[in-house]
């Protein structure tokens, strides 16, 4: 997969933009504060323009004076300046549309850069994340206002042949910064809302009835488009969408889309009796069609063609992974093959879903949770350490007079439990406990959060636990659905269901003089670095031996490394073997057998059935 490179710039120019960018918008009240922003230097003065979109060469002026190198304070003047366009009392005239056409294209770099700063450092912190994500959401946000109020001036010019000539172009922008929204949107994993299918509808609708919506367009890359191909492309990436896709997927994605949807074309009757279908008159995007027969303004796509597309590439990169398996390309290869399997199932007009690998069943019940690796292993270190938290008899008056006393203190057990929810709370997910949809053999349906959500990405490490219980059980976050503004549905692939936080030790051969000294055959070891790791065992079912791996940080995984796995109880030498999945934070691997006869005592004794919760 290509791969975006990140805009250079550093976080103090980055904070320094986004105040910048509050305080245009919170001047956009004052027409002093507007035309203080829009000072163009020429010749060596400083010249005021109140209206730098004013026509296409002023707005290109405008663009070049702006500062290089910082693409948030120009992003914050260009807001400012759409702004005051989309204002009712603002003198809007087809030189001024042509000027925002002009804008919108010299902002591409912009968006671009937006995108990669938020691909590349989002996962950092949450405030970076909502950094980024506001100006990318506020910049498309303004230009759809600003066209909307151009929409509003052209329905009331209606015999004007300068207005009218402009629609084409307008409809198709106003498409494509929607499509823009959708993008932006699933960065979070969120859904459109019914009136936002309505309003991409409506704007198509309006080229149907205007026999415009395969007329050439220009687009910002100088290459032709058309209303049509816009609208398509918003409906196949929310089609191709099924809640598994990362930031840089959608990306890499939307890239492709130009091309994927350039065969198709939706008709009035369907092509084939297995097809898509959208209705105008609704508020979704494509369905598949059902025998029932259909109603209202419905157009039909045949998505064979970009299916057929689709599994050549799967072929073309199953060959390069056959013909070259060694080399360094062949992780990302793997990830592109994954990528295009799943998108191909979402567009195949004949539905042929991925078989379950295992029943799913309706459950209820909360289960506690830790999300990411370093918390988990931080968790289950104490835990090993110290199992259960001890209540020492004197440390506060009360307790000293309670075990004078009686012996004992009272309230012991309540007090050790206040003491795990304190632990817990310490390292468990914000927002408190998830609620259970369903669960099967390989997996859970669960409700977080928000709060917890937030911080939550594909191929994230969780841990839950039900409520009251002992066992948690380790699992990657696969797919991800914002419900409401408060929660979201979590896709939890189990992998583990029995975890034990334990710390290696990179073992090394002695020098000098020890390197040839050998007890019963084994070389001396010096002992290396050490870090905690994540000890798995996963039994499906009762009876059958479990499956041991490890999961470790990424920057500690040596293939051909020897370490000393240690827990409170035991203590074996290992090797990694088998990669079995690699992230850019954690790195799981299947263990060598040089000796695994110590870890029976990290076994699982729990399977899925045994999981505390209560099926419906």
């Amino acid at each position: 997969m290509r791969e975006d490179r990140p805009f250079a710039s550093d976080r103090s120019n980055f904070l320094q933009g986004r105040r910048s960018c509050l305080a245009a918008i919170a001047s956009t009240g004052s027409r002093e504060g507007r035309a203080a922003h829009a000072v163009i230097p020429m010749f060596g003065f400083s010249r005021t323009v109140r209206d730098p979109l004013a026509d296409a060469k002023s707005a290109e002026r405008w663009f070049a004076a702006q500062p290089a190198g910082d693409p948030l304070a120009v992003h914050a003047e260009l807001i400012s300046a759409l702004g005051t366009i989309a204002e009712r009392s603002h003198a809007r005239t087809p030189t001024t549309l042509e000027a925002v056409f002009r804008a919108d294209a010299l902002a591409q770099p912009i968006r671009d850069a937006l995108t990669a700063q938020y691909i590349e450092h989002a996962s950092r912190s949450s405030r970076i994340e909502h950094q980024l994500w506001s100006a990318m959401f506020d910049l498309s946000q303004a230009f759809l206002v600003a066209y909307a109020a151009f929409s509003r001036d052209l329905s009331e010019r209606a015999g004007s042949g300068k207005w009218q000539s402009e629609m084409p172009a307008l409809l198709w922008r106003q498409i494509v910064h929607l499509g823009l929204e959708v993008r932006i949107r699933l960065y979070r994993y969120e859904q459109w809302i019914p009136a936002k299918w309505a309003e991409l509808h409506a704007l198509f609708a309006l080229a149907l009835s205007r026999r415009i919506e395969r007329q050439a367009i220009t687009d910002t890359g100088g290459r032709s488009s058309t209303i049509e191909h816009a609208y398509l492309t918003v409906l196949v990436l929310q089609l191709m969408n099924a809640g598994n896709l990362t930031a840089r997927h959608l990306e890499w994605v939307a890239r492709e889309l130009d091309e994927w949807c350039t065969p198709l074309r939706l008709t009035i009757e369907p092509s084939s009796v297995s097809s898509f279908y959208v209705d105008l008159g609704a508020r979704e995007g494509l369905k598949r069609r059902t025998p029932s027969p259909l109603e209202g303004r419905v157009l039909f796509l045949d998505t064979r063609p970009l299916h057929a597309m689709l599994m050549q590439n799967v072929v073309v990169i199953e060959q390069k992974i056959r013909h070259q398996p060694l080399s360094d390309r062949t992780p990302r290869r793997s990830e592109q093959l994954g990528l295009l399997t799943k998108l191909a199932s979402q567009v195949d007009p004949e539905f042929r879903p991925f078989a379950r690998r295992g029943e799913r069943t309706a459950a209820a019940g909360v289960v506690d949770a830790i999300v990411g690796f370093a918390r988990i292993s931080g968790y289950l270190h104490e835990e090993e350490r110290d199992p259960l938290p001890r209540v020492e008899p004197g440390k506060t008056f009360g307790g000293t007079m309670e075990f004078a006393v009686f012996g004992h203190t009272r309230n012991e057990d309540e007090r050790r439990r206040e003491l795990a929810r304190r632990r817990l709370a310490t390292f468990g997910a914000a927002g408190g406990p998830w609620d259970v949809k369903d669960v099967s053999q390989t997996g859970f349906r669960l409700v977080a959060p928000m709060s917890a959500a937030s911080v939550v990405t594909l191929n994230t490490l969780a841990a839950i636990r039900p409520y009251g219980h002992a066992f948690w059980t380790l699992g990657i976050v696969r797919r991800m659905k914002r419900l409401t503004a408060d929660r979201a549905e979590i896709g939890l692939q189990v992998i583990a269901n029995t975890l034990v936080g334990v710390e290696l030790v990179e073992q090394k051969k002695g020098r000098g003089g020890d390197a040839d000294y050998s007890v019963e055959g084994e070389h001396s070891t010096l002992d290396g670095r050490s870090f905690h790791g994540l000890f798995l065992a996963l039994r499906k079912r009762e009876g059958e031996s479990a499956v041991q791996s490890l999961i470790v940080p990424a920057v500690e995984y040596r293939p051909a490394r020897r370490f000393r796995l240690s827990t409170a109880r035991s203590t074996v030498p290992i090797r990694f073997g088998r990669l079995i999945e690699q992230q850019p934070d954690w790195v799981w691997a299947a263990v060598e057998p040089l000796d695994l006869s110590g870890t029976a005592d990290l076994s699982a004794r729990t399977t899925m059935s045994g999981l505390g919760l209560s099926r419906g």
